[in-house]
């Protein structure tokens, strides 16, 4: 790759800025990607810190022409300039909103969690044609959209502005979205569904248990005076109460407003009357893996419940179907999927990621 007559410096520069930018979308993709996060779970808190760690230095990168005096007579590209400069400010600013979660409004870093991944991808592509085309000495023609321009720190702040104040619209006010609810001539159902939804639905297992409905059953157990076998149709028939809450996940992203419909934790422990000595409670999986542990002060709070709807629409299967629980309180790796058996206990119980380094309180403060 040939760079002309730059300085040893600029040219450091420049591989610095992929190689920087091609750590962060791995370590992104690891933290996100489904068989990725599944095998890495034990790394994921150190992932998750080096990917902040990648951002703030990429950040630094992109600040670098407010830093240095650019040599005399080198002329650039615009495109070459221009599109790391946006894709890259739009990377940061939208990190910003997602690993920052509770500095800002739960539909600010939810949208920005689906953007910084639209512009993460496309910053990639842009580096491939920009290698491929470079590698070819592909000359653009002086006077097209590509022509060379003298860098100038001007030009640098009207590009960090513009990258800056598009991300903040996308971001704040979703225009797409806004367009789009504009336009419909639809159902409340349609409009809703333009509303961010879960980026992602994990399974450890890397499968999703088979539930039938005749045959499912809920066991409640443990240090209790009546345990009990609930078929899903009892479970159903139990008062159902809703419940409207921010879903944040361990990962970095969240969601606003989800609807749960379920039946209250409270309202199956007064099935079974838990004994005095119960100070737990604990969650089993149907998928024979994933458990969870609740003290029963927390089983108890009125917002936890067993869902078995959400959004309006019934369960599907990898959102946790036939019974899931809610923990609105607590990162979402506590809102256990496909309970099958729940236990009241005088121990508590390491669940499945808290084995793995994750706190048992799973308070939400913005990361890992």
């Amino acid at each position: 790759m040939k760079h002309g007559k730059w300085s040893r410096r600029m040219v450091w520069l420049h591989y610095y800025t992929i190689v920087s930018f091609g750590l962060l979308l791995a370590s992104g993709i690891a933290l996100f990607w489904p068989p990725m996060h599944t095998v890495l779970i034990p790394y994921l808190p150190f992932i998750y810190y080096v990917h902040i760690f990648l951002g703030l230095t990429f950040a630094i990168t992109l600040l670098t022409p407010l830093l240095i005096r650019w040599e005399a007579a080198k002329r650039v590209r615009r495109l070459d300039w221009l599109f790391p400069v946006l894709f890259g400010v739009s990377i940061v600013v939208t990190g910003l909103l997602v690993c920052r979660q509770h500095w800002f409004p739960t539909t600010w870093s939810s949208i920005a969690f689906r953007w910084h991944g639209y512009v993460s991808y496309s910053f990639a592509a842009w580096i491939l044609i920009h290698a491929v085309y470079k590698s070819l000495s592909y000359r653009p023609s002086p006077s097209g959209v590509n022509p060379r321009v003298n860098p100038d720190r001007r030009m640098f702040l009207k590009w960090l502005g513009a990258g800056t104040a598009s991300t903040v619209i996308i971001t704040v006010f979703e225009p797409i979205a806004q367009i789009g609810k504009l336009t419909a001539n639809v159902s409340n159902s349609t409009a809703s569904s333009i509303s961010p939804g879960f980026p992602a639905f994990y399974t450890v297992t890397g499968s999703y248990p088979a539930v039938g409905e005749s045959t499912y059953q809920l066991k409640i157990d443990g240090l209790v005076e009546r345990p009990v076998s609930l078929s899903l149709g009892q479970v159903m028939a139990l008062a159902h109460v809703h419940e409207t809450a921010d879903f944040h996940c361990v990962t970095g992203w969240s969601v606003a407003n989800v609807k749960w419909e379920g039946v209250r934790v409270h309202s199956v422990a007064n099935l079974v009357h838990p004994m005095p000595a119960a100070k737990f409670v604990h969650f089993y999986s149907l998928d024979g893996v994933y458990t969870e542990s609740l003290s029963v002060a927390d089983a108890l709070d009125p917002t936890v419940m067993l869902a078995v709807r959400m959004n309006g629409q019934p369960l599907k299967t990898k959102q946790g179907y036939p019974l899931r629980l809610v923990v609105p309180k607590k990162y979402g790796y506590k809102s256990i999927k496909w309970v099958g058996r729940i236990a009241f206990s005088d121990k508590p119980l390491e669940g499945y990621w808290e084995e793995r380094g994750y706190s048992n309180e799973a308070a939400i403060t913005g990361g890992i």
